[in-house]
């Protein structure tokens, strides 16, 4: 059945972002694919569901959606306020032969096959139609998710919230959550995604499916979370001190900087 599954997932996440591609190359926009990332979870999310019906599923469908939700509204926001993400522009300068079909398979593609691969304990949480074992494991994995959430939400206003203020131009945001992390919003989302893992422990090769929230660790903390960020500011004397006293993800008292 989970062999199935991954397939059918594999199958539907591509056909989705091949939809997201069309929609990208009529608006002439790379970054277009940003607003496909947390829909493509929702997707397999309730797709899981509807094959296996479960207690488990559901609960981790339903949390999915609010967070791929969230997610996308505030993604497609950021989107229509501003030019195309400088990142995209900076990739695809690089590219030789066919743009678009690099585009294709180098963004598109590659970022649905992370989203099948993240999305691993959604689809092995379907192994077990029965909640009611290790119900403890869902609790914590719910409450975990909830802090998670609420630490994502907060962070991503403080840090809007902060630079809708033009008095606030070229300044460092180091208020609120931000005084004890320099990534409080990806503090919040890995939380919630290894809440998800948590949640679907205890089913048949569920501990594989801890593969997922690792990939998603191992992108924010060393590919396209924090050192694209970081790097903008290498040169920023603000921010280099900003560095040395705040933790990196995990909120933590502020550290006395070197001198």
């Amino acid at each position: 059945m989970i062999s199935r599954l991954l397939l059918i997932n594999l199958v539907l996440i591509v056909l989705y972002m091949s939809v997201w591609f069309m929609a990208a190359r009529q608006r002439q926009r790379l970054d277009t694919v940003d607003s496909a990332w947390g829909g493509g979870f929702v997707l397999l999310a309730w797709v899981v569901y509807v094959q296996q019906l479960s207690w488990r599923s559901l609960i981790i469908a339903i949390l999915i959606t609010i967070w791929g939700g969230r997610l996308a509204y505030y993604l497609i926001r950021r989107s229509s306020r501003r030019d195309e993400d400088p990142r995209y522009k900076a990739m695809a300068k690089k590219w030789r032969g066919n743009y678009w079909l690099r585009a294709y398979l180098s963004i598109f593609l590659l970022q649905g096959f992370l989203i099948w691969l993240i999305a691993l304990p959604i689809t092995l949480a379907a192994n077990n139609t029965d909640a009611t074992s290790l119900p403890w494991v869902i609790a914590v994995g719910v409450l975990m998710w909830l802090i998670g959430f609420v630490v994502e939400a907060v962070a991503d206003k403080q840090l809007g919230d902060f630079l809708a203020n033009k008095t606030n131009q070229g300044k460092n945001m180091d208020r609120g959550l931000w005084r004890y992390s320099r990534h409080p919003n990806y503090f919040g989302e890995l939380l919630q995604w290894w809440a998800i893992g948590i949640i679907a422990l205890g089913t048949p090769w569920t501990w594989l499916g801890l593969l997922g929230p690792l990939v998603l660790s191992l992108l924010i903390v060393f590919v396209s979370g924090v050192p694209p960020i970081e790097n903008k500011r290498k040169d920023n004397v603000e921010y280099q001190t900003y560095k040395q006293r705040t933790s990196m993800i995990v909120p933590l008292p502020p550290r006395k900087p070197i001198t």
